[in-house]
Formats: structure tokens, C-alpha cells, sequence
């Protein structure tokens, strides 16, 4: 079984005691088994010091299987999409960044 880290690459700004629901669209492959992982950024800066505590909690994870069917009549397409859901909640006492990490467990095939 293989093993594979997706990073949004896209970074997240929370509020302390604030929850954010962050997603995948087109995880595939569907049969893969699913994680979720939220990565601390730096919030320091040379003007206001590098001092920082921050606490970020992944509260639930969740799958949404979408199938859309397009066309009428004997023949149609279908849309099929795998979505990865997750919520993210700052523990902490100050705003935080955040990127979202997710691994992927699975043969890919």
C-alpha cells in the first residue's frame, strides 16, 4: 500500500476559538483511505517578534461522493466527484496561519 501527501498549498487565516470546514475536490483515487492534517505557519515578522504558541485541533473528517447526471435518454454521461471535508478549530489564545496537509493511503489504482 502506498502512501502520498497532498498539500492544499493554499495557507488559512483562524481566529483563536473559531472553526473553518476545509476541502478537496477530485480526491482521488476514491478507494484511497483519507487523513487530514492542519500545519502551523509562521505568524512572526521582524517589526512585531517571533514569539507564538498556536493550537489548531482537526475536530472531524468526512467524505462526500457526488454523481451527477447530465443528459436525458438512454444515454447520458455521469459526473462522478470524491470531496474530502474537514473542519479546523484554533485551541489556541491568538489568530493563527494554517496550510492543510491531507495523506492518502492506497494503491492508487
Amino acid at each position: 500500500m502506498g502512501y502520498l501527501v497532498v498539500n492544499t498549498s493554499k495557507s488559512h487565516e483562524l481566529d483563536a476559538g473559531k472553526t473553518k470546514e476545509i476541502w478537496w475536490n477530485n480526491a482521488a483515487p476514491g478507494n484511497a483511505v483519507w487523513s487530514a492534517n492542519a500545519v502551523p505557519a509562521s505568524t512572526g515578522s521582524t517589526q512585531a517578534g517571533f514569539s507564538q504558541d498556536t493550537q489548531l485541533e482537526v475536530t472531524c473528517v468526512w467524505r462526500r461522493y457526488k454523481v451527477v447526471e447530465e443528459g436525458s435518454g438512454q444515454i447520458s454521461d455521469v459526473d462522478i466527484e470524491h470531496e474530502i471535508h474537514c473542519e479546523v478549530k484554533n485551541v489556541g489564545g491568538s489568530k493563527a496561519r494554517l496550510s492543510c496537509t491531507s495523506p492518502r493511503f492506497g494503491s492508487g489504482r
